[in-house]
């Protein structure tokens, strides 16, 4: 009986890292991701990118973020904000805003 709740436990506690290690992994994409679209707008911004290299760089960016919003199950407040930005044509000071607010979430993530 001792055995079968150990491994129970086990089996929870296992969970809850790997639940953990998602989030993180999500947290990470989205930064990174947020990080090469800002430049992106930043360089577009600039006359410096052909559009159609900046239109697919934005579409590939929001399949990205999709990707890592839905490994954001457990943190809501940081899927939204992602979400939000999928949804909008956000420009380079917004974009380096939100990976700055993910900086905080992908610490304690690491801490945990």
């Amino acid at each position: 009986m001792r055995a079968a709740f150990l491994i129970i436990l086990l089996l929870a506690l296992a969970g809850c890292g790997s639940q953990t290690d998602k989030q993180l992994a999500a947290v990470k994409s989205a930064r990174s991701v947020l990080s090469e679209w800002a430049l992106v707008e930043q360089q577009a911004d600039a006359g410096r990118a052909p559009s159609t290299y900046v239109e697919q760089m934005r579409e590939l960016a929001k399949d990205q973020l999709k990707t890592a919003s839905k490994g954001l199950s457990g943190q809501p407040e940081a899927a939204h904000l992602i979400d939000g930005l999928r949804e909008s044509e956000p420009g380079a000071t917004s974009l380096q805003h939100a990976a700055s607010v993910l900086e905080p979430l992908e610490k304690h993530l690491e801490a945990a």
